[in-house]
């Protein structure tokens, strides 16, 4: 009896805690779900919000600046970068008056339709391609490309050259031949969709700060505000597991795929472009007021090298190898490629948008004489 009545009452709470469980997530769907209806027509107003098809889904094309101007500069995302279109308008507002600037989303990033093909080098020139056709935005086009979209705009410059004016690399993945072979290979799971749907109910605004940037304070709250937003909406992303999934190959790929042409090349070289001990110094000042922003359990970077310090010296010289073997081989191997140091932090276009920007906009300079 004493045994039938433990279990009964087992029964009722794992029926209240059922309860209470499938309570909170409707509540938290609920408000996920109002909030996102607000924050996308923010989106909308700011003309964020512009879906095109690319066959059996969509991806977001947004276009800002002089749509007559002289030079369609098309704006290729790292890896999960999907508030891309609003952190990197820092740097591309003042190329908007003489130029269309366009941001094209990823499948899975940000307003972006998600899919579960496979995110390969050529699947995602391809979505590239059929979204800027669909919009209507003709070539050639610069391609400003972060991180690892620059291995998407070698490949892209390399196998479609008359689609391409430009490309400017913006602290662009170092390509080699055994460029992230540290990183392992694999395909999206069912855990991986698991947590996607739960990030479709609305359980990825608790994780927000873990994944997403508190930015610096040049940005305002409604540009804080619609980057969590995209960051959010790329959070439930199968097609960016994939992508993750296949760095390496993509990567390598692109790298042993590069055709070299004369396409003009600017890449802006952040993470190996330190050259002095102040560089390092104001750097780390840069850190550290975003470590104190965004409240990160880490060390503080140092901010008192002296040029004959060990330490400063050894950190100089590891960038100055780098760039050596690493970036001005890749440089050569692409061709017609400048390499312009901007020491700093891999966002460099967050951290020095001014100083990006005036190096861009004489490059451009640079094409039209």
């Amino acid at each position: 009896m004493k045994l039938k009545k433990i279990g009964k009452i087992g029964i009722g709470i794992l029926v209240v805690l059922l309860a209470a469980l499938l309570l909170f997530t409707l509540a938290t769907f609920i408000v996920h779900r109002n909030k996102s209806k607000s924050e996308l027509e923010l989106l909308k107003e700011k003309g964020y919000y512009n879906p095109v098809s690319v066959g059996d889904y969509s991806l977001n094309v947004a276009k800002f600046g002089n749509e007559q101007g002289s030079h369609t500069i098309v704006s290729l995302a790292g890896l999960g970068m999907g508030d891309y279109s609003v952190t990197e308008r820092q740097m591309t507002e003042s190329l908007e008056k003489d130029n269309l600037v366009v941001f094209v989303d990823r499948a899975g990033y940000g307003l972006s339709d998600d899919t579960d093909s496979e995110m390969t080098l050529e699947y995602i020139v391809e979505d590239y391609r059929k979204a800027l056709k669909s919009a209507d935005i003709q070539a050639p086009y610069i391609l400003a490309a972060h991180s690892v979209g620059g291995a998407y705009a070698n490949y892209w410059s390399s196998k479609y050259p008359k689609e391409i004016e430009a490309v400017v690399f913006l602290d662009g993945s170092q390509l080699d031949e055994n460029a992230f072979e540290e990183e392992p290979e694999f395909s999206p799971n069912f855990g991986d969709k698991a947590y996607a749907f739960l990030a479709k109910l609305g359980f990825n605004r608790y994780v927000l700060r873990d994944y997403s940037y508190l930015y610096p304070d040049n940005f305002s709250e409604e540009e804080q505000r619609l980057s969590d937003t995209l960051s959010l909406m790329t959070l439930d992303s199968i097609a960016l597991i994939s992508e993750t999934g296949m760095l390496t190959e993509n990567a390598q790929n692109a790298f042993n795929q590069i055709v070299t042409n004369d396409i003009p090349k600017l890449y802006i070289c952040a993470s190996w472009g330190f050259q002095t001990a102040e560089e390092l110094n104001e750097n780390g000042k840069w850190v550290n007021r975003q470590i104190e922003k965004n409240g990160l359990d880490m060390p503080k970077w140092p901010t008192n090298y002296k040029e004959d310090d060990e330490k400063a010296k050894k950190i100089l010289d590891n960038c100055k190898k780098g760039r050596q073997e690493t970036i001005h081989p890749y440089a050569e191997k692409m061709g017609n490629c400048t390499v312009a140091c901007v020491p700093g932090d891999h966002l460099i276009y967050v951290q020095k948008p001014d100083e990006c920007s005036k190096l861009i906009q004489d490059f451009i300079v640079d094409l039209e004489k």
